[in-house]
């Protein structure tokens, strides 16, 4: 077996062993929750920005599956956070709810999500949306598949075939800077815009060709790691906006095809150095 292949096979077999059956055993603990809503919930950094009983509920069953299959590889999770993760060699980034307000308001894009990183790269990635018990994945080299089908990428060419998905900052000071004034500039030059809530399903969204692109500012490693790793699993390309940092960990991210991230990324700088000018 070659090299390559070796790799693949056992990216593959941490995909199947671990964290595949994490995300769906916490979905099924999620899934409960979202009928009885008989939970506590907490404000975080700002006014949307929520942690509940059911994300830590979700991060436990997630650790003790991922920690039992393979205790050697460190975890990142949103809610449990390892301070020296960014200088670790191999680490799955977790996130137990992404879309926690979503799920508050009983609005369905929410969805757990881990991803497997080697070196700063997103290399495999599970996505689980618990109300439409829908499961992405993806191993960078082999493939990424919606509930065991193969996906692939968009391929549209120019910014007026696509249909692009951003997110909403929690901080309030960036609200204007990265989401009113790149929409207001980008809204005439495409089909039109989406907003989810959750970075996680987006980015599996446009993996499955559901979206022609997306990209958003002030984003976290467990918002990004395992819809990245997805995407580039589909043959898209992942950057962080002004493509100079680390897609996991540089905070910012646009996905599609490598044609249409190429105009999205022109296209945010402009946006960028114009305000500066403005």
């Amino acid at each position: 077996m070659l090299q390559a292949e070796f790799a693949c096979t056992k990216l593959y077999s941490i995909l199947k062993d671990a964290m595949e059956p994490a995300v769906i055993a916490a979905a099924s603990i999620v899934k409960e929750y979202v009928v009885t809503k008989n939970y506590k919930k907490n404000k975080k950094s700002g006014i949307g920005d929520f942690v509940t009983d059911v994300d830590i509920f979700s991060s436990r069953a997630i650790s003790n599956i991922l920690n039992s299959r393979y205790p050697e590889i460190e975890i990142l999770d949103e809610e449990n956070k390892h301070p020296q993760i960014y200088e670790i060699d191999k680490a799955f980034i977790v996130d137990p709810i992404d879309g926690t307000l979503n799920f508050i308001h009983g609005f369905p894009e929410f969805c757990i999500s881990i991803g497997y990183v080697e070196n700063g790269k997103p290399l495999i990635g599970a996505v689980y949306q618990p109300v439409t018990d829908t499961l992405f994945t993806g191993v960078v080299g082999m493939g990424a598949w919606k509930n065991n089908n193969s996906i692939y990428i968009g391929e549209e060419e120019l910014l007026e075939e696509c249909l692009i998905a951003t997110g909403i900052p929690y901080r309030s000071d960036l609200r204007i800077k990265t989401f009113i004034d790149p929409v207001t500039r980008l809204m005439d030059k495409i089909q039109e815009i989406r907003c989810f809530g959750s970075a996680a399903l987006a980015l599996c969204y446009v993996a499955s060709n559901q979206l022609s692109g997306f990209y958003e500012f002030d984003l976290s490693p467990w918002d990004i790691a395992g819809g990245a790793a997805i995407v580039l699993s589909a043959g898209g390309t992942v950057s962080t906006i002004k493509q100079n940092g680390n897609i996991v960990f540089g905070n910012s991210i646009i996905a599609a095809n490598a044609k249409i991230t190429k105009i999205l990324c022109d296209f945010l700088i402009e946006n960028e150095n114009r305000r500066i000018l403005c």
